[in-house]
C-alpha cells in the first residue's frame, strides 16, 4: 500500500507548495499593495491620513487575528473549501469597493471582506502544507516556497495595478484584477486536497517524501510530543546548548492543572493561552514582534504616500515598491538555503535584523529623491524578510518546547496581526498631526529598538538562567511544526 501511495501522490505532493504560493500571490498582492490604493482612496473620499490607512491595517491585520476563527472552521470544512470561500468573498469585497460612494464603505468592504479572505486564504494555505510535509524534515522548506507568494504578489501586482489604474481609474481597476483573481485562486484550488484524502496515515506521507518503499516505524526515543522526528541532534549533544532553548514541555497534567487553577471551562487550548499571558519570554517575544510589526506597516500602508509627498510618480513608486518586493524575495530565498546552517540562533538575526530597520528609517526620514527611496525599498526588504522568512521557525525555535503546535503559532501570528492594526492609523495620525512623516518615521525607529531588546532578553535571560553568559557557536536547527 505505502508503495503504490508513494508512486502516486509523491509528485502531486511536490505541487503543493507552488499552488499555495500562487494562493497567497493572488491575495497578498492586493492586501500588501494597498499602499498604491491609499493615494487614490485619500485623493478620491479626501479623507486624512489616520483614516485612508484603516482599510489596509484591517485587511492585512485580520490574517493574524482572526486565525482562531478560521481554525474552527478546519475543522467543519477542508482546505480546498476554505481557500474557494476565501476566493468568493475577496471578490465581493473588491467589487463592492469599486462601488464606495464615502469611505466608511471601503474601510466595510475592502478592510473587512478583504482581511476575512486573507485569513481564510492564509490559514488553509499554511494549514495545507502543514499537513501534507510535517511528518518529514522539508516542512522549512516547504514553508519558504509557500511564503514567496506574498513576496511575489508585491512585485507582480504592484506594477499591474498602477498601470490598470493609469489606464482604467480605480474603480475600473478593482474590478478588473478582481475577476482575473477569483478565476484563477479557484482553479488552482480545486486542485488542492488534504493528505487525509488520500494518504492514511502520517507515515505514509514521510515515505512520499523520500521515495522509499517500505515504511519504518518511529520508535518513541525518535518522536517528540509533537509525533515529529527527532530534528536535534547537535543541541541534543551538548546539555548546556540545550538548556539555552529548551524548557520542559507542557505535560498533559499541567494542563489539567491549568485548567482547575484559572477555571478554565473550555479547553487545554484555552488554558495554554492564559498561560502564555502570565509568562516573561511569550510576553516579552508577543510586545517585541508587535513593535516591530508596527513598523514595517508602514511600507504597506504609507510608504506610497511618503514617496507622493515628495513629488514622485506613480511610476516611479511603482518602481520603488518593486524594488522592495525584489529585496524582500532574495532576502527570503537566502533564508531557505541558508538558514538551517547559521553559525547563531536564528533569534538573533532577528534582534540584528531590528537594529538595521532603526538606521533604515532613520535614513528614511531624510531621504527626497527616487534614488534614495530605491535604495532604502532594496534594503528595507532585505531586512524584512528575517521577520517575514523566519517568523514561524523562530517562534518554535524558542517555544515548540514549551507550548503545543497552535501555542507556536498563535505566537508567530498574532502580535504580527495586532502590530498591522496599529501601525497604518499611528503613522498617518502622526501626519495629521505634524504635518510630515518626519516624525512618524523617528517613532517607527524608537520601537524597532525596544522590539529588539525586547527579543533579545529572552536568549539573554536564558543564559543567565544557564549561568553561561559566553555566546557558544551552534548550528540552528529546524524545529518542525
Amino acid at each position: 500500500m505505502v508503495e503504490s501511495v508513494s508512486r502516486k501522490w509523491r509528485w502531486f505532493r511536490l505541487m503543493i507548495p507552488v499552488a499555495c504560493n500562487i494562493q497567497l500571490i493572488l491575495i497578498k498582492g492586493i492586501v500588501y499593495n494597498y499602499s498604491i490604493l491609499f493615494v487614490n482612496f485619500r485623493d478620491e473620499f479626501g479623507s486624512s491620513e489616520a483614516l485612508t490607512g484603516w482599510p489596509g491595517s484591517i485587511a492585512n491585520a485580520s490574517a493574524g487575528l482572526l486565525s482562531p476563527v478560521a481554525s474552527l472552521l478546519l475543522r467543519v470544512v477542508s482546505h480546498r473549501t476554505l481557500i474557494l470561500i476565501g476566493h468568493v468573498v475577496f471578490l465581493s469585497g473588491l467589487m463592492l469597493t469599486s462601488l464606495a460612494r464615502n469611505f466608511w464603505y471601503v474601510l466595510l468592504t475592502f478592510g473587512i471582506l478583504g482581511g476575512v479572505a486573507n485569513d481564510f486564504v492564509l490559514v488553509a494555505t499554511n494549514g495545507i502544507v502543514l499537513k501534507w510535509f510535517a511528518a518529514g524534515t522539508s516542512f522549512l522548506r516547504a514553508s519558504a516556497v509557500m511564503f514567496l507568494g506574498t513576496s511575489l504578489g508585491i512585485l507582480i501586482f504592484s506594477p499591474l495595478l498602477t498601470a490598470c489604474i493609469t489606464q482604467y481609474g480605480w474603480r475600473n481597476a478593482l474590478r478588473i484584477v478582481s475577476s482575473g483573481i477569483f478565476v484563477m485562486g479557484v482553479a488552482i484550488g480545486l486542485i488542492l486536497r488534504d493528505p487525509s484524502t488520500t494518504v492514511n496515515d502520517r507515515q505514509d506521507v514521510a515515505d512520499i517524501e523520500d521515495g522509499s518503499k517500505e515504511a519504518s516505524p518511529l520508535n518513541e526515543e525518535e518522536t517528540n510530543v509533537y509525533g515529529c522526528e527527532d530534528v536535534q541532534p547537535s543541541i541534543d549533544g551538548n546539555p548546556e546548548i540545550q538548556s539555552l532553548f529548551e524548557e520542559p514541555k507542557m505535560q498533559d497534567e499541567d494542563l489539567t492543572r491549568l485548567q482547575e487553577e484559572k477555571k478554565c471551562c473550555f479547553s487545554s487550548y484555552h488554558c495554554e493561552v492564559l498561560e502564555m499571558m502570565t509568562r516573561f519570554e511569550p510576553t516579552a517575544w508577543g510586545i517585541g514582534i508587535t513593535l516591530s510589526q508596527i513598523g514595517w506597516t508602514f511600507f504597506i500602508i504609507n510608504f506610497a504616500s511618503l514617496m507622493d509627498r515628495h513629488g514622485l510618480n506613480n511610476q516611479q513608486i511603482s518602481l520603488a515598491l518593486v524594488f522592495f518586493a525584489f529585496g524582500d524575495l532574495i532576502g527570503k530565498l537566502l533564508i531557505a538555503i541558508f538558514g538551517g546552517s547559521l553559525p547563531f540562533q536564528r533569534v538573533y538575526y532577528l534582534s540584528a535584523s531590528m537594529f538595521l530597520a532603526t538606521a533604515e528609517f532613520g535614513v528614511m526620514s531624510i531621504a527626497n529623491t527616487i534614488e534614495h527611496f530605491l535604495a532604502l525599498s532594496i534594503v528595507g526588504g532585505l531586512i524584512r524578510s528575517v521577520l517575514y522568512g523566519a517568523a514561524m521557525g523562530i517562534s518554535a525555535d524558542i517555544f515548540a518546547d514549551t507550548y503545543s503546535n497552535n501555542g507556536v503559532t498563535i505566537l508567530a501570528l498574532f502580535p504580527i496581526g495586532i502590530g498591522i492594526l496599529i501601525g497604518g492609523p499611528l503613522a498617518g495620525g502622526l501626519y495629521d498631526v505634524t504635518g510630515n512623516y518626519i516624525v512618524s518615521l523617528l517613532v517607527i525607529a524608537a520601537l524597532f529598538v525596544c522590539s529588539a531588546l525586547l527579543v533579545l532578553s529572552i536568549p539573554i535571560r536564558r543564559r543567565l538562567q544557564s549561568g553561561s553568559l559566553c555566546c557558544a557557536r551552534t548550528t540552528a536547527t529546524h524545529v518542525q511544526v
